[in-house]
C-alpha cells in the first residue's frame, strides 16, 4: 500500500498518513430539516480524516455515520463493514472532508444475492453468490 510521501513534521506529532483507499460508501448525516443519505467513494482516509465524494448535501459542522464495506473477512468467512462517526470540515467540488470521532467494525447482513453454503464434509461454511441472475433457471 502506497502513502503520500514520507510524514511531514508538525512541530509536536507526526501528521497521520493518508491512504487512498477506493472503497464504496454510505452514508447518514444530520440536518435542520432531517436526515440526508447517500452514497460515495473514498478518495483518502487515515486515523482521523476522511476525504470522500458524494453530491451535494454535507456541511461543515454536520454529523454523518458513515458505512464502508470492508474488504477483508474476518475467520475468512464473516463479512465485516467499517462505521465512521464523523464531523463534516469541508465540502467543494462533490468532495468532502470529516474528522473521524470514532469507529469499530460490524459484522455485515447478507446481501439478497447471497447465501451461507455448508459443505457436505463438514468443512466451515462459506459464501457463495446466487448465479440464478447470470442463468436462467430451468424450467
Amino acid at each position: 500500500m502506497t502513502t503520500q510521501g514520507p510524514r511531514p513534521w508538525t512541530g509536536i506529532h507526526w501528521a497521520p498518513r493518508r491512504y487512498p483507499i477506493p472503497l464504496r460508501l454510505s452514508y447518514k448525516a444530520t440536518a435542520k430539516h432531517g436526515p440526508v443519505y447517500g452514497v460515495g467513494q473514498i478518495r483518502m482516509i487515515s486515523n482521523k480524516e476522511i476525504s470522500f465524494t458524494v453530491g451535494d448535501g454535507l456541511k461543515p459542522g454536520m454529523k454523518a455515520e458513515i458505512a464502508i464495506a470492508w474488504p477483508c473477512l474476518l475467520d475468512n468467512r464473516i463479512r465485516l463493514q467499517l462505521v465512521l462517526q464523523v464531523t463534516i470540515t469541508g465540502s467543494q467540488d462533490n468532495v468532502t472532508e470529516g474528522r473521524i470521532r470514532s469507529h469499530n467494525f460490524r459484522i455485515r447482513r447478507l446481501e439478497e444475492s447471497e447465501q451461507i453454503v455448508e459443505p457436505a464434509d463438514g468443512s466451515s461454511p462459506v459464501f457463495k453468490r446466487k448465479l440464478s441472475i447470470l442463468r436462467p433457471t430451468p424450467q
